[in-house]
């Protein structure tokens, strides 16, 4: 009896449903709904309402409705253009930076090598919002570098294919010369890996600075390398 007992539970444990890991939640966060319609119909996003008829929002925030009966079937997945949702990301961006600076004196064209390192959490694969630190040829010859830090948002135009084109905003609240400023333009980023990226970016610059007064505007170009976790 002992042992009739014993290759029962053992049959009922081998029986068992088995979870050979689970997903910590922000992890979780990086994966989606697809919904396949009876007709072959792939929708990809997240489903807000299931009942006799699904509603599903995709990423561009829209939302369809598709019937129960037309629904064969319901997974969760990674979209396979690697959507940045719940990702930290660490951003490092050589380039150069020029402006013509309007001063009571040491005016006139300033240019350079110029970097910007930047620390983000994205959301929902479309907003990326960041701290950032650079350093800036913009400023008086006097062999000093320029430190700025400022806080800033990129917005992803796409978020389900691997090549991304986004726009960037850097508002500048502090620098060595007290500055205020900002930088914006177009970029675009290639996710190598889910983890890894290259891209580029470029746009205007804006600065007001105090030590010594000056107001410059002008144009930045960079490369970035980025990696994400």
């Amino acid at each position: 009896l002992f042992c009739a007992g014993l290759l029962a539970l053992l049959a009922e444990a081998d029986a068992a449903p088995r979870s050979n890991f689970k997903l910590s939640p922000r992890v979780n966060l990086r994966y989606e709904d697809v919904v396949v319609t009876q007709a072959g119909t792939r929708w990809r996003g997240k489903i807000l309402e299931r009942g006799d008829v699904f509603i599903i929002q995709l990423a561009d925030l829209s939302e369809i409705a598709v019937p129960k009966e037309e629904v064969a079937s319901v997974t969760r997945d990674l979209p396979p253009g690697y959507l940045h949702h719940g990702q930290f990301a660490v951003r490092t961006t050589p380039g150069v930076e020029g402006a013509f600076v309007i001063a009571e004196s040491g005016g006139g064209p300033k240019g350079g090598a110029f970097v910007d390192v930047a620390f983000a959490y994205n959301i929902s694969g479309l907003f990326e919002p960041e701290i950032t630190a650079s350093i800036s040829p913009i400023g008086p010859d006097d062999g000093q570098p320029n430190i700025q830090v400022g806080i800033g948002l990129r917005y992803y135009l796409q978020t389900e294919s691997r090549g991304k084109a986004f726009t960037n905003t850097e508002i500048i609240l502090w620098g060595t010369r007290q500055d205020l400023g900002l930088r914006t333009g177009p970029g675009f980023l290639w996710d190598v890996t889910p983890n890894f990226g290259l891209g580029i970016n470029q746009g205007v610059t804006m600065l007001i600075q105090v030590v010594p007064e000056a107001v410059a505007v002008g144009y930045h170009l960079g490369l970035t390398a980025q990696g994400r976790f």
